[in-house]
């Protein structure tokens, strides 16, 4: 971004939202790059003085080269770590399903649950969480090679605003699922989707979104009134994903309690 390497976690996240439209019209936006193997091994070497087992949730593998980075310096720092042991987990997804799933895991290490145990349990949650989530229009997907199989919607000319999927239900790929003229419309189905199968469960949630607070607030009351929640976060979505998504962006992930 203007010549420089910076990570998202280092951006003002208010001037960038305040850039990004301008960035657009410019065809100027910042180039994005997955984690490293440097970056992984940094974070194990780290990690491997103070603990004595690492679990890493990627976000999919079908998005970018994380997960593959990940796997490849664990394999780099065999033999180097002691006793640590380093396990991995594709989670299908990112965002604020990656954030469920990290979520439970350290609930349980909370809890003084074994590795082995934990993985099962974030290995179990990956096929448990759904996410499903909201553009103003496909252009950022489609510039930046991550559209999936919605390839077919960005090439129309219909105005409309689009609801996608991004799971383990989907192959860990961007799916289209609905089209409509305004983000209340894709609201409803959002929470038509989130009722399938979860109406007598509480639900683990989260809502991402970019740059549009009040819509956020919105979908937060709706499900309020829908659910009984056990846990529901409201963040805004860092850089990069509004790099891909656009500003208007709304993200929903959730799990029903069996």
């Amino acid at each position: 971004m203007d010549g420089k390497d910076c990570l998202d976690t280092d951006i003002n996240l208010g001037e960038f939202y305040a850039q990004l439209p301008q960035l657009r019209e410019t065809g100027n936006l910042p180039t994005i790059s997955s984690p490293s193997i440097s970056d992984y091994l940094e974070a194990y070497r780290e990690l491997g003085k103070k603990v004595r087992s690492i679990l890493c949730v990627t976000y999919s593998s079908r998005l970018g080269m994380a997960y593959n980075a990940a796997t490849q310096a664990k394999e780099m720092v065999k033999g180097e770590l002691g006793k640590v042991t380093i396990e991995i987990i594709n989670s299908g997804t990112c965002c604020g399903a990656q954030m469920l799933i990290a979520l439970e895991a350290a609930k349980a290490a909370a809890k003084g649950k074994s590795l082995s145990k934990i993985t099962e349990m974030a290995n179990n949650m990956v096929t448990k969480v759904r996410q499903i989530f909201m553009v103003e229009d496909l252009y950022y997907l489609a510039k930046g090679g991550r559209i999936g199989k919605a390839r077919h919607w960005a090439s129309s000319t219909i105005s409309t605003k689009s609801l996608l999927g991004l799971d383990a239900s989907t192959g860990g790929v961007i799916v289209p699922l609905a089209r409509a003229k305004t983000k209340t419309k894709l609201m409803e189905k959002m929470l038509e989707i989130a009722k399938e199968g979860n109406r007598s469960k509480k639900l683990h949630a989260v809502i991402n979104h970019a740059n549009v607070p009040h819509e956020a607030e919105e979908l937060k009351e709706k499900l309020l009134s829908h659910f009984d929640c056990a846990e529901l976060y409201v963040t805004p979505v860092l850089p990069l994903i509004a790099i891909h998504n656009g500003l208007g962006c709304i993200w929903l992930a959730w799990y029903g309690e069996d």
